[in-house]
This record gives C-alpha cells, structure tokens and sequence, in this order.
C-alpha cells in the first residue's frame, strides 16, 4: 500500500516525539478520560457537579514568587522555532537576565500541527521544530534554565492553525510532562460552550480549568499552571487559584492605550494575588518599538509593583542598551521577586495621577507615582498615606535613578507624561522625631 508524503511525516514525528511515552502515562490517559467526560459535557446535570478544584495540590513551592522568563509571541507571534528558543535561551544567558531573574524560556501558539497523529497524540511542527520538542527542552535544560509550552482549552489554538487540547487534558499533560515541560500557558480559544448546556460560560471555563489542573497534578512532575482565561467576563481571579496564575486583563500590544488598560485591569485585583498565585496583566512588551523608553519603564515598574509575572517579550538577540536596562533592573525585580508576596494597591488615582503602595517583607514600601496623563504632572502623597507610621524619618531611594531624598513625611514630585517616579521608602530613624 503506497504511505503519501504527508502521512510519512506525520508517522515520523509521531516516532520521534510520542512513540517512547512511557507505561505510566499511557495507564493514565487510559484510567481517567476514560472516566472524565472532557469531550461533551453531556453528563453534568448541574454546576454543583463540578469537581473541587481543591484536590489539585497547592502551588507550594513552585513560583512563591512572580515567575520570570521570556516568551516570543509579542515580537515573532506564530514564526518561533526552535533556532529561535534556543537564540533566546543563549541570549538570556549572555544577556545577565539569567543572574537577573529570568528562569522561563516558553513556546507560545503554532508551534504544532493543527491535526493530531495516530492515538491522539500532539505532532510537533516539522518545519519549526525537525527533531521534536524534547531535544529543544534538553538544551534549554542544559543551560540551567526552565521551558514553557502552549497550549488551548478549546479545539485550536487562537489562529486556528495549531491542534487544541480539548478531549486530550490527560493525554497531552502526560506528553508534557514526558517532554520536561517546567511550565504551560493554558489559553481560552476555540472553547466548545455549546457542549455544556447546563452551565454558565464561567462554569464551563473554571470545570476545564479544574481539569487541566488535576491532569498536571496527576503527572506528578511540578509544571506552573498558567490559566489564561482573557476575556474577562469568567474573572479567573476569583477562582483559580491553586493554579500559579491568571489572565486579569486582554491581550496586551506594544502601544501605550494597552498597557494602560491592561494596569488598570489587573490594579484592582490586588487583593486576589499572593505568595503562590498572581494576577496576570499579561506580558511585557518592552523593547519591541511601539513605546518610547518612559513608557516603557513604567510598565516594567507598574508590573513589578503589582507583583506581576516578568515574561519578556522581545528580541534578546538584538536588545538595545536601554531595553537592557529595564529589564535587568535589579532594585525594580527585587520589588517583583518580594517574599511577602503582595500587590500594590491603589492610594490615590485622581485625573490619572497615581499612587501605588505595595508592603516588602522587610517593612519597607514601595511606591510608585505614576503619570497616565499626556502632561507632565506633579504627584504628591505622604509617608502615612503610602501606609508608613508617622513620626519618623524616611529615606526615599529612586529606583530608577539611584538617587536618594529624605523626608518626614511629605511626597511630591515632577513626574513625565506617561512616566513613573518609583521609589523604596525605608525608615532612617528609631525614634519617633520629638520637638
């Protein structure tokens, strides 16, 4: 019987990616979607059948912290391959992002076939990735890093050209899992809701959640959960933990109206984030050319200051200086990377002048004075507003200047359009200040 071309190569890489699965995880798959109706939803009867999200294990030690890491998508979309991750992956080395923070090297959409092989298996896209996936995941590996996949709820990826998981959670977690996958960017297109009719969009949203979450669970190999649910109506803020993060805000584009109203989306979760799980104003765009360095430096404050993930979104082959600079900005990522794991919240916001807050583990605060207007502006506050006891003297160091000024109180400064001041107050005196 004659094999055409195509079917040669879906069979090859089928070989080379899945064909080595070990028995564990075929048991798996078997045992629970054979169990778990992820095809139709024909068997709930009502939302109270969800199952609990709290049989996934907490986050734990996972990402205490926001993660850091780099993901193409903003400047290559669906063109990354693998010459291109491992590009990246030298460039963070080479770059000082590594000392820096930046642990993730991570494949967003396109990156397989839009059809799935033999068994039901994911088929690497032959062109962009000729060996397979694990051999990019052991380089990455090699160089003391961490790999990220994608992957969608639904049937297809958002530009339809790339295989969903959608019926396949327990198979494709187990080839994850199988590939050394550290972290997966679980993304909300092409979801069937029709297939649910007993359920609210938001309950079909957190029951494909929850399951995507107990296949990772059931792998046993701790991968961060990244629940990309963006649109915003099914606000994964209230319900997905212990996933490790969650979509607050759309998806951001290298110009200022977007990473305005991606801050001012996420900002007023800030009581939903903490040690183990953080909201997600999605990732950062500096250095690709739509911004000048002001704003740009304020949405790598703003995101560090709401405790948000650092997922670079750039050429690191071919970074400027000054994107350099923000990025490796090692006072600014100490304010992301704080153990005590809070969000900044809002202390004043009138005619788009702001102040933010956010509480450090060892007392200090940091504060953010930031400019959405397109004039400059002076932005003034106090010690006590920022949530500082009164009485005592304060040393304000500029994160961005290096620069310090000392204060018993009072706060204002000229701040640019569109810019930020940021500061880290710390205490300089003991004793209360006496007449």
């Amino acid at each position: 019987m004659a094999i055409s071309a195509g079917a040669l190569v879906v069979f090859l890489v089928l070989v080379a990616q899945v064909g080595m699965l070990p028995a564990w995880a075929g048991a798996s798959i078997a045992t629970v979607e054979s169990t778990t109706d992820l095809g139709h939803g024909g068997n709930l009867s009502a939302a109270s059948s969800l199952p609990e999200f709290a049989i996934m294990p907490p986050a734990g030690p996972l990402v205490l912290t926001p993660p850091m890491g780099w993901n193409g998508y903003n400047r290559f979309h669906l063109k990354v391959n693998a010459a291109t991750v491992v590009s990246a992956a030298r460039a963070l080395v080479a770059s000082g992002m590594k000392g820096a923070g930046y642990m993730y090297v991570n494949l967003d959409g396109g990156w397989d076939l839009h059809w799935r092989g033999p068994g039901g298996a994911l088929l690497p896209d032959p062109v962009k990735f000729p060996h397979g996936i694990r051999p990019v995941v052991d380089y990455v590996h090699s160089l003391g890093l961490k790999f990220g996949i994608y992957i969608s709820a639904g049937m297809q990826n958002c530009a339809a050209t790339s295989a969903g998981s959608y019926g396949h959670y327990q198979q494709d977690a187990a080839t994850f899992a199988f590939w050394g996958v550290d972290y997966l960017k679980f993304d909300w297109c092409d979801v069937p809701f029709k297939n649910y009719p007993q359920l609210t969009h938001r309950q079909v949203s957190e029951l494909l959640a929850r399951q995507m979450g107990i296949a990772l669970a059931a792998t046993r190999r701790p991968i961060v959960y990244d629940v990309n649910d963006w649109g915003g109506s099914d606000e994964p803020w209230m319900w997905a933990r212990p996933a490790n993060m969650w979509r607050t805000a759309p998806d951001i584009q290298d110009r200022y109206p977007s990473l305005l109203l991606n801050f001012t989306r996420n900002v007023q979760h800030y009581e939903r984030a903490a040690r183990g799980g953080w909201n997600d104003p999605d990732m950062l765009e500096v250095g690709n050319g739509g911004m000048n360095f002001t704003e740009y430096q304020s949405q790598f404050s703003l995101w560090a200051e709401m405790a948000a993930p650092l997922i670079a979104g750039n050429d690191l082959t071919s970074m400027s200086a000054d994107t350099r600079s923000i990025l490796t900005n090692q006072a600014v990522i100490a304010v992301d990377q704080d153990p005590l794991g809070r969000q900044a919240y809002p202390v004043s916001s009138s005619a788009g002048l702001w102040v933010l807050s956010k509480q450090l583990a060892n007392g200090d605060r940091a504060v953010v004075l930031f400019n959405q207007t397109n004039a400059p502006a002076t932005i003034s506050t106090t010690v006590a507003q920022a949530g500082l006891p009164s009485g005592f003297d304060y040393t304000l160091l500029n994160l961005w200047s290096g620069g310090e000024t000392d204060t018993s109180g009072p706060i204002a400064v000229a701040v640019p359009a569109h810019g930020v001041v940021f500061y880290r107050i710390a205490r300089t005196e003991t004793r209360p200040i006496t007449a």
